[in-house]
């Protein structure tokens, strides 16, 4: 791992885990590729409370450039205040028509950072019973604005105020058969009986339960991994659920759920990156990692520092016909080959889904 990417690191642990930074390994940093770095993995505000504990004459950067970063993170700011203000309109006006929903990802993760507001924000994400989503749609659209003709294999798309949002009648698609099957057994015995809540500016949002919510999490980077490119911020998600949820995790269930979905490898890995490159605290539930298991971590946070998230440093996916088609499929095929060892099932069956997908979209558009 070259400089920039070891020193963005540092910074990172510093952010989140108040780890102490050595100014001295920033004597000679490449502010610039550092800074990119940070737009690549989404992490760009995080990198600036870490550096922030640095010395000024350490920090080598125009006024001019400090101005535009800090306006950068004053923007991110709003924008997660504005999607905090959103779920709690989305789920004010589904519990008016009788619908339960659950907030996944994004603001209900933010939670957990030192700063909830400097995490970078995606969509808004929430899952409902299959037998509600049309009238959650309906809902959608009377607080905002729907597009009924983009309905993917698992949610459809909305906009309330602005934001994206995507409304789930499945938590996931899973590629694996058996493990897509798992996973909705597992919800189906979460939901809606066993939800918890997270309070968002002095609202209860509907969360997932502890236990479930770790195997999604490590779910949900497996198929990032394979599909478009693993970002740091959904490793550094899964590094803050454990430091605050480690011990409410009920680990016996935990291990029953990976065993299911064919992901214990995937948390080992995970949670390694976590403790080895991340900063956090080795949970006392979680057993020390083997030798091998550090050097697939290893091969697995050098894809993550060149991929990015959704591949921003390496490839952008392009949807314009057939040509586009092959070399997307070529690049999951490729991930396939070189990663297969985080999460072999998934794996073997992106190689096979994949190719089927594009066959039924394109016949559907006949």
């Amino acid at each position: 791992m070259n400089q920039s990417k070891d020193l963005l690191l540092k910074s990172l642990r510093a952010a989140l885990f108040e780890e102490k930074i050595d100014a001295s390994k920033f004597v000679e940093a490449d502010w610039k590729r550092i800074f990119n770095l940070s737009d690549i993995q989404t992490v760009s505000s995080l990198v600036l409370d870490g550096i922030g504990m640095l010395p000024h004459s350490v920090l080598q950067i125009t006024f001019d450039k400090k101005m535009m970063l800090f306006a950068k993170m004053q923007r991110m700011e709003q924008i997660n205040t504005l999607h905090r203000c959103v779920i709690v309109k989305i789920d004010k006006a589904l519990k008016a028509e009788g619908i339960q929903a659950v907030f996944m990802k994004g603001q209900t993760v933010a939670l957990r950072y030192p700063n909830p507001l400097h995490r970078t924000p995606g969509d808004i994400d929430f899952v409902v019973a299959l037998k509600d989503f049309e009238r959650t749609m309906a809902v959608m659209e009377k607080i905002g604005k729907v597009d009924h003709g983009l309905v993917h294999e698992h949610h459809g798309m909305a906009w309330v105020d602005g934001v994206t949002v995507e409304p789930h009648y499945k938590v996931h698609n899973y590629q694996c058969p058996s493990t897509d099957h798992a996973m909705q057994e597992m919800f189906a015995s979460i939901f809606p009986s066993e939800l918890s809540s997270a309070d968002m500016d002095g609202y209860a949002v509907p969360v997932f339960p502890p236990t479930f919510e770790s195997v999604f999490l490590i779910s949900h980077m497996v198929n990032h991994v394979y599909e478009e490119g693993l970002g740091l911020r959904q490793v550094i998600d899964y590094a803050m659920f454990l430091s605050s949820c480690a011990d409410k995790i009920d680990w016996l269930q935990h291990d029953e759920f990976l065993y299911r979905m064919r992901m214990q490898r995937a948390f080992r890995i995970f949670t390694c990156i976590c403790v080895e490159y991340l900063g956090l605290k080795l949970p006392s539930q979680v057993e020390p990692f083997l030798y091998r298991e550090k050097q697939w971590a290893r091969k697995m946070i050098e894809d993550i520092m060149t991929v990015g998230n959704f591949g921003r440093g390496k490839y952008v996916f392009h949807h314009n016909g057939m040509n586009d088609a092959f070399h997307n499929y070529l690049w999951v095929l490729g991930r396939c080959y070189h990663l297969g060892f985080v999460c072999p099932s998934e794996a073997r069956w992106w190689v096979v889904s994949k190719f089927t997908r594009f066959f039924w979209k394109l016949n559907k558009q006949k």
